[in-house]
């Protein structure tokens, strides 16, 4: 009987449990992490997701079946750990049956200081020891915690193993981070002239500073940005008039909004918003600043602690622009 009520307590937990959550890294990581996703589904039947292009890299950790889809419907078993992100194209991913997984959401200098790795480097595959063995017995433990439905466990891992990275790391925020970061501030709006104005040198050497520190250009940085997060207004909110998207974003017209989507997506705006409407609330949203309620002990949440929080202040949309309008009315919270 007690073993039963065991069994029916856990079973009870995992009903509650969301199949996505969004959860905030310590403090101290917040420079370098955005955010940790927690993954546990039971898949009924094969399915095939498809990951749009992303502005982080994400190191994945899972315990389940999946592939990544390749020319030609080509399946590809995916590593059990990896580094990878910065994409300009669009990946499949095929899961089936159940699916534990959990991704840490990286700023591209985190990626780049911590484990040495740059855009458009190949994925590192942490399990097969690709970013050193202690990376790789990291793997197996945080693999293992997964498995025995223990993301809890994974999590604290995971948190520990990054403050010890972080805390052997010298290296200071310099030119090139600091306009990264306000580029998210802007939501990749400013051009490389106003960010070399701000950090007093020329254009030229801004583009060399930023290469350096942060791993990837910053144009390439910028289109991402700007990219996700239309696809994020687009998610949340199909109805809204792409030309409005396209001055809110600092996109020179329509036309322009929908040759990116089409560039880095494989579709056009319309159709990312048709499919957005169809889908609904079926899913929680991952990408969005609309987010449950996290239930990890002792981690108040804050939607505006998603954005890059180093060197004084929360980035937020531009006051006055009218994506801080819908920033603020989506999320509830007055910046």
């Amino acid at each position: 009987m007690v073993a039963d009520a065991g069994r029916r307590a856990v079973w009870q937990s995992r009903r509650m449990r969301p199949p996505r959550r969004l959860l905030l890294p310590s403090p101290a990581l917040r420079p370098l992490v955005q955010v940790y996703m927690v993954v546990d589904e039971n898949l009924v039947s094969e399915e095939r997701h498809v990951s749009l292009p992303e502005h982080t890299a994400h190191l994945t950790f899972h315990a389940g079946r999946n592939w990544e889809m390749g020319a030609g419907g080509l399946l590809t078993p995916m590593p059990q750990a990896q580094l990878s992100g910065l994409s300009l194209t669009p990946t499949q991913i095929v899961s089936s049956g159940p699916v534990r997984a959990m991704r840490v959401e990286l700023y591209p200098w985190a990626a780049r200081q911590l484990f040495g790795w740059s855009f458009p480097d190949a994925p590192l595959d942490l399990s097969a020891g690709a970013a050193g063995p202690q990376a790789a017995a990291m793997a197996r433990a945080i693999g293992r915690a997964l498995s025995a439905d223990d993301p809890e466990t994974a999590l604290g891992l995971v948190d520990e193993w990054l403050l010890r990275l972080a805390a052997d790391q010298t290296e200071m925020a310099g030119p090139g981070v600091q306009a990264a970061l306000q580029l998210y501030d802007s939501w990749g709006q400013l051009r490389v002239a106003d960010l070399a104005q701000t950090q007093d040198v020329s254009p030229r050497t801004l583009e060399r500073q930023f290469q350096q520190e942060v791993g990837v250009g910053p144009k390439t940085l910028s289109r991402l940005i700007r990219f996700e997060m239309s696809s994020i207004v687009l998610n949340r909110d199909p109805a809204m008039s792409l030309a409005t998207l396209a001055h809110d974003m600092g996109f020179s017209d329509q036309a322009h909004l929908t040759r990116e989507f089409r560039s880095l997506g494989g579709l056009t705006p319309g159709a990312y918003a048709r499919m957005s409407e169809l889908r609904g609330q079926k899913e929680a949203p991952v990408r969005d600043f609309e987010l449950l309620m996290l239930t990890r002990p002792g981690r108040e949440f804050d939607p505006l602690q998603l954005l890059p929080q180093s060197l004084g202040g929360r980035m937020v949309p531009p006051p006055g622009s009218p994506l801080s309008d819908f920033y603020n009315r989506r999320i509830g919270v007055t910046p």
